[in-house]
């Protein structure tokens, strides 16, 4: 599928999703989410960015004739049989690891930083295997999430498998991240693997528990070799200078006769201005590991176009916009595509910044590529956006679908999603149709002088809305006031605030029929009296839902509109009747507009 399709599919799937939460039932606060939905602002146009080309460095069969690697090095890393060449960032960080330097990586996503610790760490495990040496774990490798661990885990075996290496020199490694069974784990201490992937937290109970299972997978990695932090920008703040003492208890632990090598990792901090950069970065590494980590030990990216250099994007000319014009030919090998008018404008527009090195763009909507690409060229946005969709996938493909050789694709592209979630309405208790509705959390509306806004939730059942109050004494004047609806009312008969909930009368509605009467409640809070019906003792004054006037300031008397207050923990709709289970928590009771308010983003 698409990829621009299948982004489609997913706003719209998650809107559907998310929209399943809540029925509403006041047709001027439909009228505005829908508004507010339609307008994109939970599920903005995604980000647009572009894998760039790394400079060469050394093949791992040149480092091995150089006798920088270990000669069964090459049978592991290598692609399609042959020794895979390392971008220039890699191959220097086998430089630095050869050296006994620790240094850190600070190169973008999709660079391959995982080889800059794991072909220096399986060379050190070759060596030790080909000397003899007992089986230790040499390298912790420590991911912020289990994701990560569990992803590197397939490439390392899928490396090792391949290399055609008897059993007894091939690398061993194994997670220890607390999703593995006691079985697991037991073979963990028994194996004493040479790479231990795991995270801090786990690393902090290997540490601290006195479990003699922990304790002898801690015994296996005296002597560690390497201690790697794998996404070193998400160490920062409390967690941050947690890790920081972990490590130095790591290092006093297990690397008392020498230093071990430390090497960071992220991608985050590829980002930063490059003057300052490796000084901020190598003071921050330095804090974390323990250990001195300078500046020239802080590895960048070295980028370089996949395009013809020759060709700046002034020069293009007529040719870009006779691009636009034709049709995207479905075949188009690397040749083809260095000299393409429209991959050249892509590359140099959409991914890279030419300066006094090449560095990446700021990530930027397909739109507003489509608006620079339109003004460069006089077309119409919309067949710029056309174009520019298709000549992204087309980039995107592997060399052998578009007519070349090979697996490689010429300039791959990612799409970041963001999505978030609706979390709650607000709106005034003005009249329906008057009433001022935002998803903009503030205590008075700024276009209604002293209007205030009351977080709004819905009936499940009827979609009837209900503001979670509580009613104090205000200077003379009793007020609704805005309350959260995580704050459980309490039955205080003596104190002067009563907390429940505003339900506005709705108006011009023949379904509503609520008038406070016996007739009007469950058959549960009634029972007979004479001919009639009565509220049992139970329900009367302390949960009877009764009727007032508020006005927009809140104020309780004869303004305004009128509204039922429903006292205590929210137990009845009016509206429709529907009575919430008594044990639910009172956020549960009601709907918002989705199930959380949280965000989410997704890589595609």
């Amino acid at each position: 599928m698409q990829v621009f399709n299948l982004d489609r599919k997913l706003v719209d799937d998650y809107e559907s999703f998310a929209r399943s939460f809540t029925d509403i039932r006041a047709d001027d606060i439909r009228s505005r989410v829908d508004q507010i939905y339609a307008c994109g602002q939970f599920w903005p146009e995604p980000l647009i960015t572009i894998n760039p080309c790394f400079k060469s460095g050394k093949g791992i069969a040149e480092l091995v004739r150089c006798g920088t690697l270990h000669p069964r090095t090459a049978d592991i890393f290598r692609i399609d049989g042959r020794p895979i060449t390392l971008h220039r960032h890699q191959a220097q960080a086998v430089a630095k690891a050869a050296a006994q330097q620790s240094f850190v990586v600070t190169t973008g996503t999709g660079s391959g930083k995982s080889l800059c610790f794991f072909v220096p760490i399986i060379d050190a495990v070759l060596r030790a295997r080909e000397a003899g040496e007992p089986a230790r774990t040499r390298a912790i490798v420590v991911y912020p999430m289990n994701a990560l661990a569990n992803s590197q885990m397939k490439e390392l075996d899928k490396f090792i498998q391949q290399s055609g290496l008897p059993p007894h020199l091939q690398p061993t490694f194994r997670r220890y991240t607390g999703q593995e069974s006691e079985t697991e784990r037991a073979e963990v201490a028994q194996l004493k693997p040479d790479i231990l992937l795991t995270n801090f937290m786990m690393l902090e109970l290997l540490m601290t528990r006195q479990n003699l299972r922990d304790n002898e997978v801690m015994a296996n990695a005296q002597g560690l070799e390497f201690i790697v932090l794998d996404e070193l920008h998400t160490y920062r703040g409390r967690q941050g200078a947690d890790v920081a003492m972990l490590v130095r208890r790591v290092r006093d632990r297990l690397c008392r006769d020498r230093p071990p090598i430390c090497i960071g990792t992220s991608a985050t901090m590829a980002s930063e201005d490059q003057g300052a950069k490796n000084e901020v970065v190598a003071a921050v590494a330095s804090r974390l590991f323990g250990a001195a980590v300078p500046p020239d030990a802080v590895i960048g990216e070295s980028l370089q176009r996949a395009t013809d250099q020759t060709i700046t994007v002034a020069g293009l000319g007529r040719r870009l916009a006779s691009a636009i014009d034709e049709p995207i030919p479905a075949v188009l090998t690397d040749e083809q595509l260095s000299v393409h008018p429209l991959a050249v404008w892509i590359e140099m527009e959409v991914g890279l910044q030419d300066g006094q090195s090449l560095t990446r763009r700021a990530p930027i909507t397909l739109d507003a590529a489509s608006s620079r690409l339109a003004a460069q060229t006089g077309g119409e946005p919309a067949r710029c956006r056309h174009q520019l969709q298709a000549m992204l996938m087309l980039m995107s493909l592997p060399a052998h679908a578009r007519g070349s050789s090979g697996s490689g694709a010429f300039l791959a592209f990612k799409m970041h999603r963001f999505i978030a979630g609706a979390g709650h309405v607000y709106a005034t208790l003005r009249g329906a149709g008057q009433r001022r509705v935002t998803l903009d959390g503030q205590r008075f509306d700024p276009t209604d002088a002293g209007a205030r806004l009351y977080p709004t939730y819905f009936c499940r059942n009827c979609g009837q809305e209900h503001h979670p109050v509580v009613l104090v004494n205000d200077a003379g004047v009793r007020r609704a006031l805005p309350r959260s609806i995580d704050e459980t009312p309490l039955d205080d008969p003596d104190g002067d605030e009563e907390a429940g909930y505003l339900m506005p009368e709705p108006e011009n509605d023949p379904w509503f029929t609520f008038t406070g009467a016996p007739e009007d409640y469950p058959e549960e809070w009634t029972e007979p009296a004479g001919e009639g019906l009565r509220l049992r003792a139970n329900r009367r004054n302390k949960q009877t839902p009764r009727l007032i006037r508020v006005d927009e300031t809140g104020a309780v008397g004869m303004g305004g509109r009128n509204m039922w207050f429903l006292p205590g923990k929210f137990q009845l709709c009016p509206a429709c009747g529907d009575q919430p289970p008594s044990q639910a928590r009172e956020i549960n009771k009601l709907a918002g507009l989705s199930a959380e308010g949280r965000s989410s983003a997704t890589t595609l």
